[in-house]
């Protein structure tokens, strides 16, 4: 059964002229300069809300009997709200707010 309706995908290699109207950086300053800006953002974060973002940690939650290690990463792609307590975080699948950290500790 053929569906009419779906697109080819073109998987061959872009032509050297593909897109000129687009600069290029062989260098890739473009992508370095926004690993710079992304690391000092988490650290801006880290220190307003007083959390070790994209660290190693081991934290306990509140109500949890057992121990998280992993590496501790904001839940969201938007920043957070100035509201110390909603802080979406997460460690691997398990996802939490900033409220919800009995004690954390880097490992």
């Amino acid at each position: 059964m053929e569906n009419d309706g779906q697109l080819d995908f073109d998987f061959s290699p872009p032509a050297d002229d593909a897109l000129p109207e687009f600069p290029r950086d062989p260098l890739g300053r473009g992508y370095k300069q926004f690993v710079k800006e992304r690391k000092a953002a988490i650290e801006r974060l880290s220190k307003k809300f007083g959390v070790m973002l994209e660290e190693k940690v081991r934290l306990k939650l509140i109500g949890w009997d057992e121990e998280f290690t992993g590496r501790l990463m904001l839940n969201t792609l938007l920043l957070p709200e100035s509201k110390k307590d909603e802080v979406p975080l997460r460690i691997g699948r398990v996802t939490f707010d900033l409220r919800d950290i009995e004690r954390c500790f880097r490992v």
